[in-house]
């Protein structure tokens, strides 16, 4: 007897069934080596993408599904990372004020103008007295003498 005898209905066995849509698309075997090469000459994600023939979505796809392409792109951005912090501070020290100053703001977290990293910060200090009892609280101090606020009702809102 057949597969088909112990299936319900019009479901096929797992060998036979049709694939519908147009088939993935997988990288090629030269895929990493591509990324890696596109990344470090600085491509953004988009221009990577270009360089293999693809869209976006399916490198985003392909970056997920493969940890050795993931990989090759994490390593062409930090050689490109590399190679362009080599050339800044190569500038900065041959004299080059600007690069120096980036540098500075950039991997130091330097601010202009700020002292201290205080800046144009407002202070403010509140101060809190402690916890009183209600007969202390409810003192009033009249110049040296201190007596006791008269208990009397709240007067209802009135409405005209």
């Amino acid at each position: 007897m057949s597969d088909r005898g112990r299936l319900p209905g019009r479901v096929k066995p797992p060998g036979e069934k049709l694939t519908l849509g147009r088939p993935r698309l997988e990288p090629k075997a030269d895929a990493a080596d591509a990324i890696r090469a596109a990344c470090e000459s600085g491509a953004s994600r988009q221009g990577v993408a270009m360089a293999l023939g693809v869209s976006v979505d399916v490198l985003t796809r392909w970056l997920d599904e493969h940890p050795d392409l993931k990989e090759a792109f994490d390593q062409g951005r930090e050689k490109e990372r590399r190679t362009l912090h080599d050339a800044l501070t190569s500038a900065a020290k041959g004299g080059n004020i600007t690069a120096a100053i980036f540098l500075l703001k950039a991997r130091h977290g330097y601010r202009e103008g700020e002292a201290d990293g205080a800046g144009n910060r407002v202070s403010v200090t509140f101060n809190i007295p402690a916890a009183m009892p209600l007969d202390k609280f409810m003192v009033i101090e009249n110049g040296s003498q201190a007596e006791p606020v008269p208990a009397k009702p709240a007067l209802p809102a009135r409405r005209g």
